[in-house]
């Protein structure tokens, strides 16, 4: 940023986690330039981890009940103060971010995609490439603001020593060291049931991968309803009921800091193409296995270099409309667990993680 004077940031992140991790690297640039401080507006279900990232000086929930009142720019003046803020990023859609953004009244505003006539409240608008991987897309906030990309982008967090204490004593009353044992985790849900693979493939493939490494499996699940209502304590259950090997279900136990602790302690995740996916092979950085459609994999896959996709390539493929099409789940019925298996013997089978088990059902 060519100016000396420090800036209050208002960054307007009312997405999913896996948006708000790709829009880590871009603040932690921010904030090493001349920023006096980041606010970050995110939904409630963020705000724990929003919380213990470093470079984020304060975190804001939007409640639910304000989302749609007609006192939310009201909400938002507020949240500004008198000063109001220097930047606003609009890493969200419109129209409710852009009535957000309108309301804050940054001196620099920017966004993506828009049609400049209908938000002329923006002072820089860039381009959403369909194809673009969105972390990319990020970054071009830091060109237009003159400020250099970073060679590793950062994706730290700062967890608690008391959260790792309350992990490590929740894992080890169900019999796991997890220094020794470095668990598996399988996550099987997703925001929206449509991209949820079956839970009896991950049932098969969790006792494949159990045969496999020796390793326990722990069953991971948000304390939350998604998007779409999905009880994923159910879904949980229902990989647990088909599995013949002995699972621990700890679906809906822990934060997502909390999750971030467990998970950099295992030595595999298995998942779909969800928020902890991101978590996990970005954050966590653990080795992870993803059954991955629609095939958004250009434009969404977790921004880390530990994540091996498998997906599926349907007649449609060419004309794909990614999360836009009904038939998300058409798309998932297409990859088997032996797809699924083999690409984890391909992609993580020389990690120390092939101890043979006993042989027994439980």
């Amino acid at each position: 940023m060519n100016s000396s004077r420090k800036k209050r940031v208002l960054s307007v992140n009312l997405g999913g986690l896996g948006d708000f991790i790709t829009t880590m690297p871009i603040l932690s640039a921010l904030a090493a330039e001349t920023c006096e401080s980041i606010t970050c507006l995110v939904w409630p279900a963020l705000e724990d981890f929003a919380s213990i990232v470093p470079f984020v000086d304060r975190v804001v929930g939007l409640p639910r009940d304000k989302e749609n009142d007609p006192a939310l720019s009201l909400f938002i003046r507020e949240l500004a103060g008198s000063r109001g803020f220097d930047l606003v990023l609009d890493f969200a859609f419109p129209p409710r971010a852009a009535i957000i953004t309108h309301a804050a009244a940054g001196k620099r505003t920017m966004g993506f995609g828009l049609d400049p006539v209908a938000f002329p409240w923006y002072t820089d608008i860039i381009p959403s490439i369909p194809a673009e991987h969105r972390l990319k897309r990020n970054f071009h906030l830091l060109e237009h603001l003159d400020i250099d990309i970073p060679l590793s982008p950062d994706f730290s967090v700062v967890i608690p020593t008391e959260t790792e204490a309350r992990v490590d004593l929740l894992i080890s009353s169900h019999g796991i060291d997890l220094e020794r044992d470095r668990p598996i985790a399988l996550h099987p849900g997703s925001g929206v049931s449509k991209k949820n693979w079956p839970p009896e493939r991950f049932a098969e493939l969790a006792d494949r991968l159990i045969e496999h490494s020796g390793k326990k499996l722990v069953l991971l699940g948000g304390r939350q309803r998604t998007y779409d209502g999905t009880n994923e304590a159910d879904l949980v259950s229902a990989v647990q009921f088909n599995m013949r090997r002995e699972a621990i279900n700890l679906a809906g136990r822990l934060s997502l800091p909390e999750m971030i602790a467990f998970l950099r302690k295992c030595s595999l995740f298995v998942g779909n193409n969800s928020g902890p996916a991101h978590l996990a092979a970005t954050v966590a950085r653990v080795p992870s296995l993803l059954v991955w459609a629609p095939r958004n994999e250009k434009v969404w896959q977790p921004a880390g270099q530990e994540a091996a996709l498998v997906c599926a390539e349907p007649h449609c493929s060419d004309h794909c409309l990614l999360n836009r099409c009904d038939r998300i789940d058409y798309c998932l019925g297409l990859i088997t667990v032996d797809e699924a298996f083999e690409k984890y013997l391909e992609a993580f089978e020389t990690l120390d993680i092939t101890t043979p088990a006993p042989r027994g059902a439980r």
